[in-house]
């Protein structure tokens, strides 16, 4: 039986996609930049529909690595993404060595891309003109937020167990997580805001006034 909520979000997801794939007024920075946002919206939305729709929450996960790691790569370069590859790495080895299950190890190896992606952004942040320098920022601090709410999801601490907890947390996911991903779908693109901006500064200056 199809999940009628679930399917909803994930349409949810690939209209941000297309948000993504949308750039009349031409990019942001450049075409490359663009090219790249639109590869981690495709694995958001390859994700969710794994995670969403099947089930199948190692997959998933795996696939929100490869999600942060391109954003990491949009926003600073290969050697970070290097460094991030290592740190998740190694951050599953830990979680796998004092016995988390798989899922859980994973996920530890999720924080460390998510933290290197989210620090990436406030590093870019002179690389992206204004207002996409703070959307940037704003929507991977949001991304962050539903990440921390997942988290606490999973967590088998009793006081999180209660039906009301457990529903202000679900509801605390997506709160986030939709405002996230239609925020950083728009940032690669040229906004309005400073366009018109520019078009204003290429208005003729009156002339100066000649001294008599």
């Amino acid at each position: 039986m199809v999940d009628i909520d679930n399917t909803v979000r994930v349409m949810v997801i690939a209209g941000c996609l297309l948000n993504a794939l949308y750039a009349k007024e031409g990019p942001a920075v450049n075409r490359r930049d663009q090219i790249i946002l639109i590869g981690a919206m495709c694995l958001t939305l390859i994700a969710d529909i794994f995670m969403i729709l099947l089930g199948m929450n190692i997959i998933g996960v795996l696939f929100f690595c490869m999600v942060q790691t391109v954003h990491n790569y949009r926003f600073t370069n290969k050697g970070r993404v290097i460094s991030q590859a290592v740190a998740g790495v190694f951050a599953f080895l830990v979680a796998q060595l004092v016995g988390l299950s798989l899922l859980f190890s994973l996920g530890a190896a999720y924080g460390m891309f998510l933290l290197f992606s989210v620090t990436g952004a406030f590093m870019a942040y002179h690389k992206y003109p204004a207002p996409n320098n703070l959307m940037i920022v704003l929507g991977m601090l949001l991304f962050m937020a539903c990440d921390i709410f997942v988290g606490l999801y999973n967590l088998h601490f009793e006081p999180l167990q209660s039906p009301a907890a457990r529903e202000f947390i679900q509801r605390g996911i997506w709160l986030f997580y939709f405002p996230s991903q239609a925020i950083l779908s728009s940032t690669a693109r040229k906004l309005k805001d400073y366009k018109e901006d520019d078009d204003n500064n290429k208005l003729p200056r009156p002339p100066k006034a000649r001294r008599h």
